[in-house]
């Protein structure tokens, strides 16, 4: 559907043309315009109002496949006026004909016509007639007259093309010549347009929209209100309310479809030109691409753009360039895309506009070809395009013919795949090896294999790899060595059982730092963070090793191949140095983004290290909601390291809420023999034995603590940062009535020293206590207590006041002891420990309402500031420095600095000394 809204001017000279065929007298008009702006409906228009009036009307229409063919469109007008004279380009007798021959032939035809009345020829896309019709036209109207022939001849033209026939140009270029000009709609005329069909208010947004998308074409509009009109409801609910332009469905591919058939082929292959080139398309590559002279293209890009089609050289709807896409043949739509390529390539244009084709195309056989679709991964990948980049490393692969290059890309595809399809790697790294045992992997690829395959828990295959490399590489290699220092490291630092299993086969030993000099930098990173995670672990951490590793990672991200090998050596290192702040910061920055580029993978890992730190931190349901989070990403298959850590920490958790039942579901499935070989094992067997001390079992859970302990001892990691099994074993002894045992392991561990040891000595200093007499009692757990405060470990410091409440009931000081059961029921409920409430409800009763303030407190207090009071107030409450400052909007030496004036003016030493009642009520 097109009308004639917006064309107040056309249909006033429409008008005074019919007035003149009323009177006898000829007329020569051209409508022009664009393709699709409406020359077809007005001239049918006009037909129409000419037949009513009792003219004879002629139609014929030029056509571009037609133009070689000898008095095409004059035939055309002939076999109407006297069906028995087709000429087919001859004339009697088969002779040839001369155009003067056909010229008279038509104006004899035409005159006997005008006699019966007025006489009207239509001739539409006359720029593509043949030029001998042309000739005859030219002929007809030049003796249009009343002395002559009162003949009116009405042509439409594009004046975007250019007027090859200089005949043709002197026709329509005649002074007396009546010109219509069409022109695209405006935003007003489009609305007008809308509002025919819709009976709800003009929207001008939507007008601008459709205009915005189409130029003003009548013929894209109509089909753009026909698709929206009749667009399917699943679909409508798609499309989000923001987004409720036009939907261009088959109506409107039908309509762009048109355009580029009435404008001609070569039209077409330029448009085709443009939806592969895209936006890197200029005349000149266009040109070569469709093998077209640069004058001829230069037309077919302004009568596309005056059609509407494209603005700037670019499609005005992506749609449209779908469309045009889908009009290649599908016998050429591959060296198109061949060609494209190409094309681009000598241009230089980027690798990622490049790929777009040869991914179109299939497998590469130019050399050049490799080398951009790699170059498109990188890229892709660093953009978090995974999906685009996956498909650039699996065509390269298909493509690649030379093998060290093709396991190369293997091995990239088998890490980035291990991001995105979980469970996927593990084959991809298992289908790797053979080539690797078999010298087709250069030994600095085959290495990072390796490293990949101990992360998925494929041990064994991962110890053939590296000693295969050792025994058959050139290891001095500066490149060789690095990297296998790399290995060495990550198995010190997590497979310590491994590396004791290789080392016996004969593995030699890391090389000397002093080779990382001629390292790339994202080697040189994974060694610093490796080397970083394995020095806290043997008990040389210190805070310059804890900031070098926080702000190794304050930059970049996962699509960052050297930043993502560093992820989890690097937060593992803040863990155990108890930089637990910056190590969920790090964490969940890359967590998110993770989550938002569908990493699954990644995803997984990240849950399953803040897991782990809020573990730590006592936050028991934050680490049971990230670790089993960590465990759904991998249902569907083996668990491998991450897995297992987070298994360990989400059964710690639920053993320390008290959900033994679900802490007996973590260990119901035997673990693989694999996971002792690991840093993760300690952690499992450190939470399995919490698990049996817990459910009753005091041998089952000595016999994994002391087994932890020795891996530890032979590993070389027997540090209080990592899993204080010391003190799980004491508490196995004290349940079995050995104090002395109990007391030599807890006085081992006080003595160890180590940065990041504040948790477990105030955890040892808790157990301690158990082994000594009440007044002893009291001196140890206040100083476990300020630890435990000072390490962030909510559910440990709940342990600690609990005991310590039992210690001052039996010393009979009960106004202490519900003091600090209060403050512990209070912050069991923060960490969400069941268990401890149940526990304390005995040692610390509801205060009674007869307990009175002794009256020198009650004066003393009146004597703060009301800032003293609200702190003063929060510190009988329990709670720490950090917190009171983050309650109360202040800086933590604020809080220290009113705590000081108040234990003055209330002539008290510690915040435990604070008044009985107001303690009490504050909790």
């Amino acid at each position: 559907m097109i009308t004639l809204l917006g064309r107040g001017n056309a249909r006033t000279e429409i008008d005074l043309l019919l007035e003149r065929v009323g009177t006898g007298v000829g007329a020569l008009a051209v409508v022009n315009g664009p393709t699709g702006v409406g020359k077809s409906t007005l001239l049918r228009a006009l037909a129409g109002r000419c037949r009513t009036a009792g003219a004879t009307v002629y139609s014929t229409c030029a056509l571009p496949e037609e133009r070689d063919e000898p008095f095409s469109v004059i035939q055309q007008l002939l076999v109407q006026t006297n069906p028995e004279t087709p000429l087919n380009g001859h004339g009697p007798q088969g002779h040839p004909s001369p155009w003067s021959y056909v010229a008279q032939l038509a104006q004899s035809a035409v005159a006997a016509l005008t006699k019966r009345g007025p006489v009207i020829l239509v001739v539409d896309d006359i720029h593509h007639a043949d030029p001998l019709s042309i000739r005859c036209l030219r002929h007809l109207t030049a003796r249009i007259g009343p002395l002559a022939l009162p003949l009116s001849v009405f042509v439409s033209w594009d004046p975007t093309v250019e007027a090859t026939s200089p005949i043709l140009q002197e026709m329509l270029y005649e002074p007396h010549v009546s010109c219509i000009s069409l022109a695209p709609l405006n935003s007003d005329a489009v609305a007008q347009m809308i509002a025919e069909t819709n009976p709800d208010p003009i929207d001008t947004e939507l007008a601008s929209h459709y205009h915005e998308l189409t130029g003003g074409n009548p013929l894209l509009i109509s089909a753009l209100m026909e698709d929206s009109q009749a667009k399917p409801a699943a679909v409508a609910s798609e499309i989000p309310r923001s987004d409720c332009g036009p939907f261009a469905g088959d109506a409107f591919q039908r309509a762009v479809q048109i355009c580029l058939h009435r404008m001609g082929t070569l039209a077409r292959l330029v448009a085709q030109g443009v939806a592969l080139l895209g936006e890197n398309s200029d005349e000149y590559q266009l040109s070569e691409l469709c093998d077209a002279p640069l004058g001829l293209v230069r037309t077919a890009l302004r009568r596309l753009q005056a059609s509407g089609l494209l603005l700037g050289g670019a499609f005005r709807h992506q749609r449209v360039r779908e469309i045009v896409l889908g009009t290649i043949p599908s016998a050429t739509v591959i060296e198109m895309h061949h060609r494209a390529a190409r094309l681009l390539h000598a241009h230089g244009a980027p690798p990622e506009a490049i790929a777009f084709h040869l991914l179109a195309a299939g497998p590469v056989k130019d050399d050049w070809g490799l080398p951009v679709l790699r170059d498109a991964a990188r890229h892709a990948l660093a953009a978090g395009q995974m999906d685009l980049g996956i498909r650039c490393l699996k065509l390269a692969d298909a493509s690649c013919t030379e093998d060290t290059t093709r396991y190369e890309i293997k091995a990239q595809l088998a890490e980035i795949c291990a991001m995105v399809e979980l469970g996927g790697a593990v084959a991809r790294y298992q289908s790797l090896k053979t080539s690797i045992l078999t010298g087709l992997m250069a030994p600095d690829t085959a290495l990072p294999v390796a490293q990949a395959m101990l992360w998925n828990a494929q041990v064994h295959d991962a110890v053939e790899v590296i000693d295969s490399v050792a025994r058959h590489a050139d290891i001095a290699r500066p490149d060789i060595a690095v990297e296998m220092q790399v290995t060495e490291l990550q198995i010190a630092s997590s497979f310590p059982g491994v590396q004791r299993t290789a080392a016996a086969a004969g593995r030699p030993a890391p090389v000397a730092p002093a080779l990382t000099g001629s390292a790339s930098p994202a080697v040189r990173a994974r060694l610093q963070a490796y080397q970083s995670l394995l020095s806290v672990l043997t008990g040389n951490g210190d805070a310059y090793i804890a900031a070098q590793a926080e702000q190794s990672l304050q930059t970049g991200s996962l699509f960052d191949a050297s930043v993502r090998a560093c992820v989890v050596p690097a937060v593992l290192t803040l863990v155990y140095s108890s930089s637990l702040d910056s190590a969920q910061r790090t964490a969940n920055r890359f967590l998110m983004g993770a989550t938002d580029s569908e990493l699954p993978g990644w995803t997984a890992v990240l849950r399953g290290l803040l897991g782990l730190v809020a573990l730590r931190r006592g936050e028991l349901d934050v680490a049971v909601e990230h670790s089993s989070a960590a465990l759904a990403q991998t249902s569907n298959r083996s668990p491998d390291t991450h897995g297992w850590l987070a298994l360990a920490t989400l059964a710690e958790a639920h053993t320390s809420i008290g959900n033994h039942e679900k802490a007996a579901q973590c260990f119901a499935t035997a673990a693989a023999p694999a996971l002792f070989q690991t840093r993760s094992g300690l952690h499992y067997l450190y939470a399995r034995g919490r698990h049996h001390l817990a459910g009753g079992r005091p041998y089952a859970a000595l016999a994994d603590f002391l087994t932890c302990g020795e891996q530890t001892q032979q590993w070389n990691m027997d540090t209080p940062v990592l899993v204080p099994w010391r003190v799980g074993a004491a508490e196995a002894w004290l349940s079995l009535d050995q104090k002395e045992k109990a007391a030599g392991l807890l006085e081992a561990q006080l003595a160890m020293r180590g940065y990041g040891s504040t948790r477990t000595r105030g955890m040892a200093l808790r157990a301690l206590a158990a082994t000594r007499d009440f007044k002893e009692r009291l001196t140890i757990l206040n100083k476990s207590m300020q630890l435990l405060q000072a390490s962030g470990d909510r559910y440990e410091l709940v342990r600690c006041l609990a005991d310590l409440s039992s210690a001052h009931r039996a010393i009979g000081d009960k106004d202490k002891a519900r003091t600090a059961g209060l403050r512990a029921r209070r912050m069991a409920k923060v960490c969400n420990a069941d268990t401890v409430p149940e526990a304390l409800m005995v040692a610390a009763p509801p205060l009674e309402p007869s307990t009175e303030w002794p009256a020198k407190n009650e004066h003393d207090f009146d004597k703060l500031s009301k800032s003293e009071q609200r702190v003063a107030t929060l510190a009988a409450r329990g709670l720490t420095n950090r917190e009171i400052a983050q309650e109360l909007f202040v800086t933590v030496s604020t809080v220290e600095q009113h705590l000081t004036r108040v234990y003055k003016k209330m002539k008290v030493r510690s915040r435990e000394d604070l008044p009985v009642k107001l303690r009490v009520t504050a909790a």
